[in-house]
């Protein structure tokens, strides 16, 4: 498994669609428009601030950073996660280490740096804190039609807020 952030556009999106709940119900519609709507969300966005700090922006937002030194749960992998409510990004240290850091291909070393990796996480948990505080989940843009029996909804993908995300954390970064 290489690490979102470290693959192209088109791979990092299919990863994302993937993981989304309703992914096996769309795979029919041309999802084209909205899916490169929400990429460029994420590199508009960081256009505005990429020459900033991100701990900087972090510290401005009076937004918490927590470190989980303890969990580590190879069935399921999270790096990161926000919480809106609380204001808290938590970063979780041992899957970063475990899982994260030795999947990172070798033309990234220089992103084997703890701090660095760190830093990605935070960038990319900042992007979910402008949705949630600023601009509106990206996930909300436009719904998609599943049809599960005889009725059709509308939902929304999750998978393109973290399509964003990690557009922002690229265009920030310059990892292209």
């Amino acid at each position: 498994m290489v690490p979102s952030v470290f693959l192209n556009k088109q791979q990092l999106i299919d990863q994302e669609l993937k993981f989304d709940i309703y992914y096996n119900r769309i795979s029919d519609l041309n999802l084209d428009d909205i899916l490169e709507i929400a990429w460029n969300r994420g590199i508009k966005e960081a256009e505005k601030i990429k020459n900033k700090d991100i701990k900087q922006l972090i510290f401005q937002e009076n937004i918490l950073i927590e470190t989980d030194e303890k969990s580590y749960n190879p069935a399921y992998t999270i790096f990161s996660d926000y919480n809106s409510k609380e204001k808290k990004i938590t970063i979780y240290k041992k899957n970063i280490q475990n899982v994260f850091i030795p999947s990172i291909p070798d033309k990234y070393f220089f992103w084997k740096d703890n701090e660095k990796i760190v830093d990605l996480f935070l960038t990319h948990e900042y992007f979910h804190h402008l949705e949630a505080k600023y601009i509106g989940l990206t996930s909300e843009i436009k719904k998609i039609q599943i049809k599960i029996g005889p009725f059709i909804l509308k939902r929304r993908l999750r998978a393109l807020s973290e399509i964003a995300a990690h557009a922002f954390v690229k265009e920030f970064y310059d990892i292209w």
